[in-house]
């Protein structure tokens, strides 16, 4: 078996190898950057497979559940969630330092190959929005 890490990314999952810093070590499937929304908060996600599924994890951290809006193409995955709003308590005093996001998080990603987008499962818990996209089963 070849040991190039560009070969193997390509044989073994179809996805191209993302080049240049920092991502000159990950396989990464596109497109991913770029077609965000000006602005949006991008969420981070983990691409995980196993034998029957690939499943997306989206940090999601302070969204609303019932304000996610997921949509699901064939050509892409649309991920949009307004960040909550923590309080009003503190809306006419000065921040002196702010790190919890506001605003909209916002991506758009290449759904995987070969799944049944018309089984998928999504399920939001903690912060955390796991998308299931199950394998299409291979006839022999």
């Amino acid at each position: 078996m070849n040991s190039d890490p560009t070969i193997l990314a390509e044989e073994s999952h179809s996805y191209p190898l993302m080049s240049g810093w920092p991502y000159s070590t990950s396989a990464m499937p596109g497109p991913w950057f770029g077609q965000n929304p000006v602005g949006a908060i991008i969420p981070k996600v983990d691409i995980i497979e196993t034998d029957s599924s690939v499943i997306y994890i989206f940090d999601l951290a302070g969204a609303d559940s019932s304000k996610i809006e997921l949509e699901i193409s064939a050509s892409e995955i649309s991920i949009k969630a307004p960040v909550a709003t923590p309080d009003n308590k503190h809306l006419n005093d000065r921040y002196i330092y702010q790190e919890r996001p506001k605003g909209t998080y916002a991506r758009l990603l290449a759904p995987p190959a070969n799944v049944n987008l018309d089984e998928v499962k999504a399920d939001f818990k903690d912060g955390i929005l796991k998308v299931n996209f199950p394998k299409l089963s291979r006839r022999s």
